[in-house]
């Protein structure tokens, strides 16, 4: 088995790389060390690995730097911040050129698990890179380079983009996977078995494939995918550029025993994932079938064998915890939705209007929305987005709720408010937990908004009289990640027909194939074109053009709101 992708750690602090490789070597991650920042940038365009974690202080040059540096050489690679310092600004340089996490030293127990959760997350959420790894993708036609580490990331994408899928989609993929893997270990790039044992033993495998795949006769080899989606049926052929193999070291997929076989185990998965499986007389095309329903051909799954075996007895179990999980986001799911404003109470506002949407990426989100009557004639406007997503995140913004109607009604001063919970959550917090949050108060009878912006997106206010666009923006930080954290208030006054757009950043970042990004360009377009619309439809046409810009491939919570000045 090969690793599950590569970590480069960048830290002048021995112990602590020897500590971190050892950890992440228990997890099967391959460790790449570097002890400064220049080190660390040689040793990522050597050996180009999947996650980068940097000190943000280190001897020979500031950890933004660094992070700024591999980004000009990556665009797409995460970077994990870690920091023992409340260095702000050096922080904030870090996360705006490109660090995607943060994380605080000392470590304590919590935090390594916190940590190893970010990283697997990560992983799974590493893009196809359309200039060299993800070569094609048209009319359901797919071309990879010789990289194994995207090879899940393939998968996810492929299964995202078929029409019909049936079975189990992740014994599936596991099949496809181990397809891709020998297309191009065994075929394109012409590695044993043999010599894939040695090379993992010995910790050179990822060194050599990566030196193999530069070769002048592999450079221009990959590994071509069809895709056929129909209701009867899903067809993948895949095809190497290598010199097959002989069919018959394939293993018999009726006895289960092979399942323990180290040596074309993974064929052997495959083999039991589809209903078909075949290749052609060469052996460097392989075509997988599965069919809708109960209908079977060529080789099939042996049920009355398969059935007495240790493998799917734990599968069925782990089907019965899915749905029983699924059972329990689907309550929680109905619990956060309490949380959010009622339109009822929304339409009963006299001096403003006021509505929004909210779109979990999971059926729990980590966005937060509360829009409410603090007073007669006193309106409070807050949005946040916890790090992460799912349930870690839900039970987050859940804690925000509760601790914002505690607060909110009794604490006119979004200044003061964040100082609150900043206070309040830097206790309750995990490293690397925080949220970006934006909260703003209208004072009708003055026509005046005061706001505290938390490293949120900055809210946009729309002049009515003269079309002009401004940022709502204080200095600030993400709550929760130091104590001492100091906040700033602004106010800005407010005409009839003003509006304000506020957002989460799965608007803003949603990417299409291309890997573009929305961004804010495209949402201030919308906002500026569709002025006449009212904010109701005028949510939904942002939603919809981010959407449609993304062919529906969201990776985040997606919260939008607007609100116009009566």
């Amino acid at each position: 088995m090969s690793y599950k992708g590569s970590i480069l750690i960048i830290d002048d602090n021995v112990d602590l790389l020897e500590y971190l490789k050892d950890f992440f070597m228990i997890y099967n991650y391959e460790v790449i060390l570097a002890e400064n920042g220049n080190e660390g940038i040689e040793k990522f365009r050597e050996f180009s690995p999947d996650i980068v974690i940097s000190d943000i202080r280190l001897p020979d040059k500031s950890g933004n730097i660094v992070v700024k540096e591999i980004k000009e050489i990556d665009k797409d690679v995460p970077i994990i911040v870690i920091t023992g310092y409340s260095d702000h600004n050096l922080i904030l340089s870090a996360m705006k050129n490109g660090a995607v996490e943060l994380l605080k030293k000392p470590f304590k127990p919590k935090d390594l698990k916190y940590l190893i959760s970010k990283i697997e997350t990560l992983f799974k959420k590493i893009k196809v890179k359309l200039s060299s790894s993800f070569l094609q993708w048209e009319k359901r036609h797919l071309k990879i380079a010789n990289d194994i580490h995207i090879i899940p990331s393939v998968t996810d994408f492929i299964f995202s983009n078929v029409d019909y899928i049936f079975g189990e989609i992740s014994f599936m993929k596991i099949g496809l996977q181990e397809i891709l893997i020998n297309a191009i270990e065994h075929g394109n790039l012409d590695i044993s078995y043999d010599d894939k044992q040695q090379l993992l033993t010995t910790g050179e495998y990822n060194r050599v494939l990566k030196h193999k795949a530069a070769l002048p006769e592999n450079v221009d080899k990959y590994v071509d995918i069809k895709v056929f989606s129909t209701p009867e049926y899903l067809k993948l052929i895949i095809e190497d550029m290598g010199e097959g193999f002989d069919l018959s070291a394939i293993p018999d997929p009726e006895n289960p025993e092979n399942f323990l076989c180290e040596h074309g185990k993974g064929i052997m998965m495959t083999l039991n994932a589809y209903d078909e499986v075949t290749y052609n007389e060469k052996g460097n095309k392989v075509t997988l079938l599965k069919y809708s329903g109960n209908k079977k051909h060529g080789k099939p799954v042996i049920k009355g064998e398969l059935e007495s075996f240790e493998l799917v007895g734990k599968l069925n179990r782990l089907t019965k915890m899915k749905e029983e999980f699924d059972f329990e986001l689907d309550l929680a799911a109905e619990f956060q939705n309490t949380f959010l404003p009622k339109k009822r109470d929304l339409d009963r506002f006299t001096g403003v209007r006021s509505d929004y949407i909210f779109i979990p990426l999971q059926k729990v989100s980590g966005d937060f929305i509360d829009i409410t009557k603090l007073e007669e004639s006193i309106y409070g406007y807050f949005i946040s987005d916890i790090s992460g997503h799912g349930v870690a995140a839900a039970l987050i913004s859940s804690m925000l709720k509760v601790f914002f109607s505690l607060y909110g009604k009794d604490v006119l001063s979004p200044e003061l408010l964040y100082e609150i919970l900043n206070e309040e959550f830097f206790s309750y917090l995990n490293s690397g937990e925080y949220f970006t949050s934006f909260y703003g108060i209208y004072f009708e009878e003055e026509n005046k908004f005061v706001y505290t912006n938390a490293n949120h997106p900055p809210p946009l206010l729309l002049k009515v009289k003269t079309g002009e666009i401004v940022p709502l923006n204080t200095e600030g930080f993400f709550v929760g990640v130091f104590k001492d954290t100091k906040f700033e208030e602004k106010e800005v006054f407010l005409e009839k027909g003003d509006r304000i757009l506020f957002y989460t950043d799965g608007i803003t970042e949603a990417k299409n194939l291309n890997m573009e990004e929305f961004g804010e360009g495209r949402l201030k377009k919308i906002y500026m074109e569709e002025a006449n619309a009212n904010i109701s439809q005028l949510i939904q046409r942002i939603k919809d053009a981010a959407f449609e810009f993304a062919e529906g491939n969201i990776e985040d919570d997606v919260t939008i709101a607007i609100i116009e000045i009566n």
